[in-house]
């Protein structure tokens, strides 16, 4: 069976994402303010932004001599510059391709490879990081000097600024007219980076009708002229770069931009900014739901909080809001391939991501048979509207299996998440098929820890699954490892290929759920790694744990 929203359908215009973004319908002034840096109070007004990105749009067209269509990888933690690097790619007909800050060299190697990247603009605090994993892709000091961009201005550069550019390069005294897409369906407009439901980064084709489409069916959601939002997620990610990025300039709310989360200055942003309007994942609502330095600062100008890119227990999200009395507390789902979001519950009910939003549909699927299962029971999500990607990039196989396609010619995402719908259309996410590892919001694939394991002297085999930690509300990674004969003679080996995986992988990606060590890892006939043996291992000795912690008598 089909499920369709529940809202009425919404018109999606065929423009540019210049175009709607800037389309302005709430009619906000051009002197109101667009964006404010958090930790320093700097701002830009809309007129600003605007002129900037248009500017910004210029140089890169002009000055650093990009085409339509050429890639723009921007490697920073979240900044006052963030949405005009942004919206200035789109001005310009570019692509867009944002890299997590907290990458380690091979990691952001394999992005800009991968996305064939002609600019990289970079942070000063990741400078160090990106010279690396470009010279491991063989680029010269001459082709770093000339394609690496400090994404700052000249006068917050520091040392760096003797050797590379920095905005003020690329800023012209001219803004250039926005580049008009012929085909917005099939013109790719951004670049995330996702694991899907297995395997390496891919990277997934965001076409700019999936964008103009998605703020589009994102109505229901309302924000009124007073909202002020909050940057506290990284604006890289799709979950930040559409809800943070492109919504808030879309509706004429300021944001406040956070360079990484901390709670007691979340809090502080909160008072002194009066923010309303606050996304987030699950840890940080952890955080506000049971720190008691919460306690210290006045946060009751928040009315609205909405958790999502992984699922909030229905206990945590009902703790929060009961601490929050004053707030509406919900979930919302989406995925990169989604651009994100395709389900927001206007109004709480625990544990529910809500309904699917306006012009989308979803089907729940049988994962061994294929075959829609009845209203009520669990099954695979898949999920069809204008906000599902073209597809990954350079990746058939993996298009064939993510993108299905039915005899009408509707494409079908599988999402690898297991749902289920109740009988008012409003969806539960139950458990995952997919191997991702969700690791407070981001995804982590078992397969590129284990790849990285393998190349550590002291392992010969391994495994990795996600372990639940239930007092962080998050996955981490767990390796059970097969140690080499050098691995042997370690005394301490769990220690040693810790240390060893620091370098390597980023701080979210390291082996937080420890590592177990073992004479061998269980693998099918064929040698397919069984994770899902491990995982029920893994669940049955947490359920011992808290059985054991519970039957322990009281100490007086």
């Amino acid at each position: 069976m089909i499920y369709d929203s529940p809202h009425p359908p919404v018109d999606l215009p065929e423009c540019s994402v210049w175009e709607k973004v800037w389309s302005n319908p709430r009619g906000a002034r051009d002197d109101e303010t667009a964006v404010i840096d958090g930790p320093t109070g700097r701002k830009l007004s809309r007129t600003e932004l605007r002129s900037y990105a248009q500017r910004l749009a210029h140089g890169f067209r002009n000055t650093a001599r990009l085409s339509p269509g050429d890639v723009v990888c921007l490697f920073s933690p979240n900044s006052l510059y963030y949405h005009m690097i942004v919206l200035s790619t789109q001005c310009a007909g570019l692509v867009f391709s944002g890299a997590n800050a907290a990458y380690q060299p091979a990691e952001l190697a394999h992005q800009l490879e991968d996305s064939s990247a002609k600019l990289l603009l970079v942070h000063p605090n990741t400078l160090e990081c990106a010279l690396t994993a470009t010279s491991q892709l063989g680029w010269s000091t001459c082709d770093q000097t000339s394609r690496i961009i400090l994404a700052v201005r000249s006068d917050e550069a520091g040392p760096a600024a003797s050797r590379f550019k920095t905005l003020d390069y690329l800023i012209s005294d001219k803004e250039m007219q926005p580049h008009k897409v012929a085909d917005p369906k099939n013109t790719v407009a951004y670049l995330g980076y996702s694991s899907g439901t297995s395997g390496k980064a891919k990277g997934v084709r965001t076409s700019v009708y999936n964008m103009t489409s998605v703020l589009s069916i994102l109505a229901p959601l309302k924000t009124y002229p007073h909202d002020v939002q909050l940057a506290v997620l990284p604006l890289n990610h799709i979950y930040g770069l559409t809800k943070l990025v492109h919504w808030p300039v879309l509706f004429g709310n300021p944001v406040v931009v956070m360079p990484r989360f901390e709670l007691d200055a979340l809090c502080t942003y909160v008072e002194k900014y009066k923010v309303t309007f606050l996304m987030l994942v699950p840890p940080i609502a952890l955080h506000l739901a049971r720190d008691p330095k919460v306690d210290r600062y006045d946060v009751s100008s928040l009315r609205m909080i909405i958790s999502g890119a992984a699922p909030l227990g229905p206990e945590l999200e009902k703790e929060l809001a009961d601490r929050l009395p004053k707030c509406t507390v919900v979930q919302a789902y989406g995925l990169t391939e989604s651009s994100p979001t395709t389900h927001v519950a206007i109004t709480p009910k625990r544990g529910s991501i809500g309904p699917l939003l306006p012009n989308m549909r979803s089907r729940i699927l049988d994962p061994e048979t294929g075959k829609d299962v009845p209203q009520g029971q669990q099954g695979e999500m898949l999920l069809a509207g204008p906000n599902i990607m073209l597809g990954y990039l350079n990746r058939p196989e993996a298009n064939e299996e993510t993108l299905v396609k039915d005899a009408e010619g509707t494409v079908w995402l599988r999402t690898g998440d297991i749902a289920r719908v109740d009988e008012e259309g409003w969806f539960y996410i139950m458990d995952r098929l997919k191997e991702l590892i969700k690791v407070k919001g981001f995804q982590v694939p078992p397969a590129e820890l284990e790849a990285t394991l393998l190349e550590c002297p002291y392992v010969s085999d391994c495994a990795v699954i996600g372990l639940w930690v239930e007092n962080e509300a998050t996955e981490y990674p767990r390796a059970y490892v097969v140690l080499s004969p050098s691995g042997k003679k370690e005394s301490d080996p769990c220690a040693a290929i810790q240390k060893w995986m620091q370098g390597k992988v980023a701080h979210y990606k390291q082996l937080k759920g420890g590592i177990k060590l073992v004479e061998s890892v269980p693998k099918s006939p064929s040698g397919k790694l069984l994770r899902r043996i491990l995982r029920d291992e893994a669940k049955k000795e947490m359920e011992d744990a808290k059985a054991s912690a519970s039957n322990q008598p009281a100490k007086l």
